[in-house]
């Protein structure tokens, strides 16, 4: 029987059961819905955060000369985990976007919305593992982090997902290729 470390490694089963039940939930389209709007999401978040930066540095200004917290604080990364969310939920809503598939089938539809859900929920939990560890998007230097260590070493499905980020990134456009094809042929 194999060692299944309570903390993270349950942790990362839930996140991807919740995030496929949901994908099931509000369906194919809606979900193709949510990894494109994520993709633009993150994008938006890595631009704002650098603009903020940028201005803070050339301003002088910092967290503690702002907002009179410690530097050491992760103010930025809670700032940029709640951009995130945020731009998401909007995009996905008001953004205007539409799906349409010409061909549907019951059997591709499910393995579709399955591999969207866990395409999903990969991409989300890698976006937000590098928004808590404070890099850039697909930063090499994530599993090197200190913090990251102790978490690496006693979960072997987060050391999956950590030194396995850049493809947790492009997972999902290679579902949406697929779907497009699957259900466009």
């Amino acid at each position: 029987m194999s060692n299944l470390t309570l903390s993270w490694d349950l942790f990362i089963i839930v996140f991807f059961a919740i995030v496929i039940t949901y994908t099931f939930i509000i369906g194919k389209k809606e979900s193709v819905k949510v990894i494109i709007a994520t993709y633009i999401a993150i994008v938006a978040v890595q631009g704002i955060g650098n603009v903020l930066l940028r201005v803070g540095k050339e301003a002088g200004l910092t967290s503690q000369s702002l907002l009179g917290l410690s530097p050491d604080l992760p103010v930025f990364s809670v700032f940029k985990l709640l951009l995130f969310i945020v731009l998401m939920i909007l995009l996905t809503v008001k953004a205007g976007i539409g799906v349409h598939y010409a061909r549907e089938t019951t059997l591709v539809n499910i393995i579709v919305t399955v591999l969207c859900g866990a395409a999903t929920a990969g991409l989300l939990l890698s976006t937000l593992l590098t928004y808590v560890s404070n890099l850039p998007i697909l930063d090499l230097t994530m599993p090197q982090l200190a913090q990251l260590s102790p978490i690496i070493q006693q979960s072997p499905l987060m050391q999956l997902m950590i030194y396995n980020q850049d493809l947790w990134f492009a997972g999902p456009a290679v579902v949406l290729i697929g779907a497009g094809f699957a259900s466009n042929a």
